[in-house]
């Protein structure tokens, strides 16, 4: 891919008195860099090992947490790969493993810094037109801070959906935000069991 780039010859040069402007065919670097940050992205979303995997309390107490404390019928922990996105752990989606990267909210969410938040689908350029959200799942609001890798690769997300489009505050965001990197310190197998077990704890 390539794009145009317009350069001047200055006045009082041999070529011309007057302004020149002479079209330069040049690589699209950032098409390119978007590419290998893409080839690291899934280097170390398969050097983690935890796509494919079975479903695991330490992950499914998580999301039921996720729904109960900001009120939501769908959560989940979900995970990017090239074509689709995997549930590691998901509640409100019960014999849904994965979903086609294609249409996914999450696709948006790994290209955000920290938290993507879509307080009303249908109102929103990206998302209005989404089977997501014109369809039977009739997805109007959602929220998915980013899931990152010890060399900061943005994996998944944690997740939150509702049927209804509600504001997310400030406090909620930095809630979800720390949910998410709590789930990467558990995937590299680095997370706090004493919190693991504190968390069971709270869902029963």
């Amino acid at each position: 891919m390539k794009y145009r780039v317009m350069e001047l010859s200055a006045p009082g040069s041999q070529k011309s008195q007057a302004l020149l402007l002479r079209s330069i065919d040049v690589p699209n670097r950032y098409t390119h860099w978007k590419q290998e940050q893409e080839r690291r992205r899934l280097a170390a979303l398969k050097g983690l090992g935890v796509p494919g995997t079975p479903r695991e309390e330490r992950f499914d107490v998580i999301t039921r947490l996720l729904a109960r404390d900001f009120d939501v019928p769908i959560s989940m922990i979900s995970l990017v790969d090239d074509k689709r996105v995997w549930f590691k752990s998901a509640v409100g989606l019960e014999g849904i493993e994965e979903i086609s990267r294609e249409i996914t909210f999450c696709s948006h969410a790994i290209e955000a810094g920290h938290i993507l938040v879509v307080e009303d689908a249908l109102i929103d350029q990206r998302f209005c037109d989404n089977p997501l959200v014109t369809g039977e799942m009739a997805l109007r609001f959602y929220a998915g801070a980013v899931i990152r890798s010890s060399w900061r690769e943005p994996l998944g997300a944690v997740c939150i959906i509702d049927h209804r489009p509600r504001p997310m505050s400030y406090r909620d965001r930095r809630l979800l935000i720390d949910f998410a990197a709590y789930v990467a310190r558990e995937m590299e197998g680095s997370g706090d069991e004493t919190m693991a077990s504190s968390l069971a704890g709270i869902s029963q």
